[in-house]
C-alpha cells in the first residue's frame, strides 16, 4: 500500500464515512490541496430528495425509521458528493446535542438535523444562535420556559459549560446572567421559536466582565469577543478530536489551528486546516479513531451495496451504543473506548450476518465455490485467490498481511470441513469485523 493510498483512504474515512478501494485508487495521485478541496465542496452534495414522512397519526417507532433512513442513506453517498456534510451533522448532533427521549417530537428533531446540515461547515456563532433558538433545544434544555420571575439556568449553563467555554472559564455570575438574558426565547402554540418580550428580562447584566440589558444574541458575541481565545481552543480540540485523535485543549495541534479558526469563526476553513495538517496524515492519526456505530453502520453498507430499506441499521445501533437523534445526554457521545464493549461488538457482528446473508443470497461469491472434483475436494480458485475475490466483491483492499492470513486460515478450515459453503458466508461477514474496517 502506497503513502498516497493510505493518506487517501484517511481523508475519506475522516471527510465521509470510507472510500471503497475504486474511489481511493481514482484520487490516489491528486494533489492533496486539492483532495482536500474536493472533500470540502458542499456543492457536489446532492438535494434533500424526498422527506421522511412525519404525519402526525403515523406510529411512532415508523417515523423514527423513516428519519433515520433519510439520514444514513445520504451519508453513504460517494465521496466526491461531499459526503462531509453528513459528517458534520453528525459532528454537531454530539456537540450541540438534543435528544430525542426528552424532545418527543420527531419534526423538530428531524428539522434540527437539516438546521446541521444547513450550517454544516459555516460560521460558529451563527450555528450557536440559530440552535440556540432551535424548537427541539429550547425543549431539550428547557429554555421555553424559560422566563422573568422564573428563570431556568440549565440552557444558560450548558451554552457556557458545553457549547463554547468549557468548565473554569465562567462564574456563576455569567451563569445567572447568561439564563437572565435568555428569558423569553422560547416557542408559541405553533412549536415553532417565538420571542415574548413580555417574559424577557430587561434589567442590566453582568456578563463576561460587561454590563448591559443583555439579550441572547448579546450572550452569544460577548462569548466570542471576550473570550475569543478560550472558545477557539474548545471548539478546535472538539474538531481535532473529531477528525485526527484525541487531544487536550493545549496541546500543539489545537492551537495551529486556533490560529484559523479565532479569523472568522469559520468552520470550513477549520477543518480545511485540519486536513493539511501535517500530523492529520501521521500515524498516530491513522490508528487514532474507532469507528462509531453509525459510521460502521454506513461504510458497511457503502461496501455490501445496500440501502437502509434492506441493512436496516435501525435495528442494530442501539445495541452498538449509538442511537440516531437521541444521545445519552447533553455531552453527547464519547470516542473510542466508549464503543468497545461486549453487547457493541456483538451488534456489529449481528449486523455484519444480515448484511452477509443478503449478499449471499445475491449471489455474490457463487463463483468462489466452483469444484472440480469431491474426492479429493479441488477447487477452481485458490485459497488466496477466495478472499481476493470477497475483497474485490466489497470494493475493499487490506493493509494488514494479518489479518489476511486470518482469512486464508478461515477458508482453508472451511474447505477442509464438511460445510465447503461456509467459506462464501464467512468471506461475506468477516471482512465487515476486520481490525482495519473498526478504523475510522
Amino acid at each position: 500500500m502506497t503513502p498516497d493510498y493510505a493518506a487517501t483512504s484517511l481523508l475519506f474515512r475522516r471527510a465521509g464515512f470510507g472510500g471503497l478501494h475504486s474511489e481511493i485508487v481514482k484520487y490516489e495521485t491528486m494533489p492533496w490541496e486539492e483532495k482536500v478541496d474536493m472533500v470540502l465542496d458542499l456543492s457536489r452534495a446532492p438535494a434533500d430528495g424526498s422527506l421522511p414522512n412525519l404525519a402526525p397519526d403515523r406510529d411512532w417507532y415508523a417515523k423514527w425509521v423513516d428519519m433515520n433512513h433519510f439520514w444514513l442513506d445520504r451519508a453513504r453517498r460517494p465521496v466526491d458528493q461531499a459526503p462531509i456534510q453528513e459528517k458534520m451533522v453528525l459532528f454537531w448532533h454530539g456537540f450541540l446535542c438534543s435528544g430525542m427521549k426528552k424532545v418527543g417530537d420527531h419534526r423538530m428533531m428531524f428539522d434540527q438535523n437539516r438546521l446541521f446540515r444547513r450550517h454544516a461547515l459555516g460560521r460558529f456563532d451563527t450555528l450557536l444562535w440559530e440552535t440556540s433558538i432551535d424548537p427541539a433545544m429550547l425543549t431539550y434544555l428547557d429554555n421555553r420556559q424559560n422566563t422573568v420571575g422564573n428563570v431556568n439556568e440549565n440552557f444558560g449553563r450548558e451554552l457556557l459549560e458545553l457549547f463554547s467555554l468549557g468548565v473554569g472559564n465562567f462564574t456563576e455570575e455569567d451563569v445567572r446572567s447568561s439564563a437572565r438574558a435568555w428569558t423569553g426565547h422560547g416557542l408559541g402554540r405553533d412549536k415553532r421559536y417565538r420571542f415574548d418580550p413580555a417574559a424577557h428580562d430587561n434589567g442590566s447584566k453582568r456578563f463576561l466582565g460587561a454590563s448591559g440589558n443583555w439579550n441572547g444574541q448579546d450572550i452569544i458575541r460577548l462569548i466570542v469577543e471576550r473570550r475569543r481565545d478560550v472558545h477557539a481552543r474548545l471548539v478546535c480540540r472538539k474538531l481535532w478530536s473529531f477528525f485526527a485523535y484525541p487531544v487536550g485543549p493545549d496541546d500543539p495541534e489545537v492551537a495551529d489551528i486556533v490560529t484559523v479558526y479565532r479569523q472568522k469563526l469559520d468552520i470550513g476553513d477549520t477543518v480545511r486546516a485540519i486536513f493539511l495538517h501535517p500530523r492529520f496524515r501521521s500515524e498516530r492519526s491513522i490508528q487514532g479513531l474507532v469507528r462509531s456505530p453509525i459510521e460502521f453502520a454506513v461504510a458497511a453498507m457503502r461496501h455490501t451495496r445496500l440501502a437502509c430499506d434492506q441493512a436496516h441499521p435501525e435495528w442494530y445501533l442501539t445495541a452498538m451504543g449509538q442511537r440516531p437523534f437521541d444521545p445519552p445526554n447533553v455531552s453527547g457521545w464519547r470516542q473510542n473506548d466508549y464503543w468497545i464493549s461486549e453487547s457493541a461488538i456483538w451488534a456489529k457482528g449481528t449486523m455484519a450476518s444480515h448484511l452477509r446473508w443478503l449478499t449471499y443470497d445475491r449471489g455474490d461469491l457463487d463463483h468462489i465455490a466452483d469444484v472440480v472434483s469431491y474426492n479429493p475436494r479441488v477447487y477452481k480458485i485458490s485459497t488466496d485467490e477466495a478472499v481476493s475475490a470477497a475483497m474485490v466483491n466489497y470494493n475493499m483492499r487490506l493493509s494488514s498481511p494479518r489479518t489476511r492470513r486470518a482469512l486464508l486460515d478461515y477458508v482453508d478450515a472451511e474447505r477442509r470441513s464438511d460445510h465447503g459453503w461456509g467459506q462464501q458466508a464467512g468471506l461475506l461477514m468477516l471482512p465487515l469485523l476486520t481490525p482495519e474496517f473498526q478504523l475510522a
